[in-house]
């Protein structure tokens, strides 16, 4: 008995993935089985998932249902047969997992004859595995819509749709298989925008063909390689269908050598296969539209290898189909020769009449479509047979279309081999094939490598969404004047994300809104001069800056001249839990009431952070804004509540504290600092990953790290919290980035108040807004969710010497009012 046959017998686990016919030529895929198996007697899939599931303690809900969890299936070929390997991987990971989906992101037009009026591979998944729940949500976006998106600009769109769909289907799974669109659409590349934008690892797959060489094979893969690696999409491996049997044992040993030397994984290829190849009964019934008038449909479940018209007289078709002893045609011909249907059935009955796969009966003429031509007495004949128990046999099956005969000879010429959901023999084939020539533990070996240690935009604007609708936050927008914040504030609501109150004249908003067609039946309308809380406003304004020297004549002057002084008010009172402003008006105007009024005691040092969506992933920076050089105590302030806030949206804080040295590769006072912060942020919280001093290119690029840290690092390579010694420093690098990659930058987003406020650019958009009141939103909740704090009412972050609008308009708060 082979090393595999007993360790599965012996445990129960894998057995049919790991032949041991095959394995015997490769020790290296035994030693893998066997260590495996032996170290974990229960499923090595489930165990991998599990693990890759506990590791992403710092992701949301909806960051969960990417990463590891999905395999996305990649035809490089751009020629759609992979049947074989969709039906393999799937029934392989079923038999380790107890939910397993499957995923078409662009799904194409459904079959006439599809009864769930879907994607034939999605409906061949769905029945053959008897899936449950709704298939159509085993979609993305149909083909034809998503053309036309693309058509029109809106790629950006296409991948919200996608990625959207994708988050929904994949809560309720533990894997999910997904078929990339290439051979539809799109090609490669729209493979890997797809796959990088749901965050799935790449298993390329190809499909063999008579004129190709082992070079040819393996410099197309190379090719679609690199343009996956250049969307930062990790490639698993290449798996291929189809090579010629012919040469398919020597062919894949070579590519095994080539692939092995260039650093891919080759998980097997399966050869072409005669069942595979062949056109069956169901097929063309399938794409004629055909009824099956009589016999079993088991027989429609078989090939045919041949195609011969009835146009002759009985016996001479007869004669024609005993010169071929062994053959299985198709016999195609009238409906008006019903004899040759008679006849056939005759030579069926007969145990030495000539052998056929089936007759097909197509169109008469128009002229008599609507003649019977004696089909009452032919179904009598047929029934009479059935019900008689003299026959046991099957019945000749014979479906009927209404097609003409030169039609359907075309249309069946042009036919290429399909798998069905009633093709029980080729789905069974299919299975056997992968069991045998594809390893698919090479492939589970590189998805427990893989490590999720980015965030994707798209990831990350859906977990904030999805943040938003879980925990209702009370926004205030004092800007009612601008129609941006206007349109921002009908679609926050309009899409559940926050509650808002809009400060201004109902009158003239709501006359503003119906000239821009907007919907704010959802936004509060609050008028500050009648709603009478100017007095209480006021006093608890005296009481906050009583320290300060504040009158209850000035206090009232502040609320009556400067809106976003009484939005910051009612959020102090409790009337509110956040504000977003800035549309029109400075960084000052919009900081400077809030750092006034909701300090926070416990944190006495207000920063600031942008969030960074930068092409492939989501990164924080900090501080850009407010702190224009901070001590070293000062900088590990910055630094854990930067990386708290990066946790709070869902980014697993990853922190590199800047500098132009590198882990003591240079010295100089600025290092010196940063070493010192490092220290203090370490010894205030030893949980979380701190690095530094560190250079940016050695924090966020594993190659760079592997030349300039050594050692090993949990932070150098895969950073996701960026911490610059100053400002100078800080708000030119996010600048830079900003323009130089389009990168969007979000923020800049205030850390260290009681609750949070925020500011936006003059140049905004309505998304930006959107998003900022999202991001304000995510910050109450999880202050309300925290320890109550007390407002601190002790001067420790003085405002004096700053005119209130003295904002230099580059989102930096003035070096008065910043260095505090």
């Amino acid at each position: 008995m082979s090393t595999c046959s007993s360790l599965s017998q012996r445990y129960g686990c894998l057995p049919s993935a790991l032949p041991s016919t095959r394995l015997r030529h490769n020790r290296a895929a035994i030693h893998l089985a066997g260590r495996l198996i032996c170290r974990r007697p229960h499923s090595v899939i489930a165990k991998a998932f599990a693990k890759s599931s506990s590791n992403l303690k710092y992701s949301s809900s909806a960051n969960n249902n990417s990463g590891l969890q999905s395999l996305f299936l990649s035809d490089i070929s751009l020629v759609g047969q992979r049947t074989p390997l969709l039906l393999g991987f799937f029934n392989y990971f079923e038999r380790h997992l107890p939910h397993v989906g499957f995923f078409e992101p662009i799904a194409a037009e459904a079959l006439a004859s599809s009864e769930l009026k879907i994607d034939r591979h999605v409906e061949l998944v769905y029945k053959v595995f008897n899936l449950k729940g709704e298939a159509s949500r085993m979609t993305g976006v149909q083909d034809a819509e998503a053309a036309k998106m693309i058509a029109n600009g809106q790629h950006s769109e296409l991948l919200d749709r996608i990625y959207s769909a994708f988050v929904s289907y994949k809560e309720d799974h533990d894997l999910v298989l997904v078929e990339g669109p290439g051979p539809l659409m799109g090609g490669t590349e729209l493979d890997a925008q797809i796959a990088a934008t749901i965050n799935a690892p790449v298993l390329m797959t190809m499909t063999g063909a008579s004129n190709c060489s082992v070079s040819d094979y393996f410099n197309r893969a190379m090719v679609k390689r690199q343009i996956f690696m250049d969307h930062k999409v990790e490639v698993l491996g290449l798996v291929m269908n189809g090579i010629p049997r012919s040469s398919h044992a020597l062919m894949t040993s070579q590519l095994r050598a080539r692939f092995d030397d260039a650093g891919l994984p080759f998980a097997g290829a399966i050869p072409q296969d005669p069942i595979l190849r062949n056109v069956r009964l169901d097929e063309v019934q399938t794409a004629l539209q055909a009824v099956r008038l009589y016999g079993d449909s088991l027989l429609t479940d078989v090939e045919f290898d041949d195609i011969v018209v009835g146009c002759q007289r009985l016996e001479e078709l007869l004669e024609i189909l005993g010169e071929r002893p062994g053959g299985r045609p198709l016999v195609i011909t009238s409906a008006d020769r019903l004899d040759i249907v008679l006849g056939l059935l005759a030579a069926q009955l007969s145990v030495t009449g000539p052998g056929v796969a089936g007759v097909l009966l197509t169109q008469a003429g128009s002229s008599r479509s609507g003649r019977n031509y004696a089909r009452d007495t032919i179904d009598r004949i047929f029934a009479g047979l059935v019900n008689s128990g003299l026959y046991k046999g099957s019945l000749l099956p014979v479906l009927s279309t209404d097609m003409p005969l030169r039609e359907a000879l075309v249309k069946i010429a042009s036919l290429d081999s399909a798998v069905l959901p009633s093709s029980t023999r080729k789905i069974t084939q299919c299975k056997r094939l992968f069991e045998q020539y594809v390893d698919a533990n090479a492939v589970v070996a590189e998805l427990q490598r893989i490590k999720p240690t980015r965030m994707t935009p798209k990831m990350f604007m859906h977990t904030l969404k999805t943040m938003c609708r879980e925990s209702l936050q009370h926004i205030v927008l004092p800007e009612s004047e601008d129609k941006r914040v206007l349109a921002a504030a009908a679609d926050v609501t309009t899409r559940g994300l926050a509650r808002i109150t809009l400060l201004g004249d109902p009158a003239t908003i709501t006359a503003e809104a119906a000239k821009l067609g907007l919907d704010l039946s959802g936004c509060t309308i609050h008028n500050p001069q009648t709603a009478g809380r100017f007095d209480n406003y006021a006093d608890l304004l005296v009481e906050l800056r009583k320290h300060k020297g504040m009158t209850r004549d000035r206090a009232l002057d502040s609320l009556h001249g400067d809106m976003s002084f009484y939005a910051t008010m009612m959020i102090a009172a409790g009337d509110a839990d956040g504000m977003v402003s800035g549309a029109c008006h400075t960084t000052a105007s919009t900081v400077r009431p809030a750092l006034q009024v909701l300090k926070s005691a416990d944190t006495p040092l207000v920063s600031s952070v942008f969030i960074m969506c930068l092409p492939d992933k989501v990164v924080v920076y900090g501080d850009c804004a407010v702190n224009v050089n901070p001590t070293a105590a000062e900088l590990a302030s910055i630094a854990i509540t930067s990386a708290e806030t990066a946790a709070a949206f869902g980014i697993e804080p990853r922190v590199a504290m800047l500098s132009y040295s590198t882990l003591g590769s240079g010295s100089g006072p600025d290092v010196q600092k940063v070493e010192e912060a490092v220290a203090l942020a370490k010894a205030r919280r030893p949980d979380l990953k701190i690095e530094g001093p560190i250079q940016y290119d050695a924090a966020i690029d594993p190659k760079v790290a592997a030349v300039k840290v050594h050692g090993g690092s949990e932070v150098a390579g895969k950073a996701t919290v960026f911490v610059f010694p100053d400002l100078n420093t800080g708000n030119n690098t996010y600048k830079a980035v900003q323009q130089s990659s389009g990168a969007i930058a979000m923020g800049p987003i205030l850390q260290g108040l009681l609750k949070p406020v925020n500011d936006l650019s003059r140049g905004c958009t309505v998304p930006d807004i959107v998003n900022t009141i999202c991001v304000t939103s995510i910050q109450a909740s999880r202050l309300r969710r925290g320890n109550r704090q007390s407002i601190d009412i002790t001067p420790s972050q003085s405002m004096d010497g700053g005119a209130p609008n003295s904002s230099n308009g580059n989102g930096i708060i003035p070096p008065r009012l910043a260095a505090v």
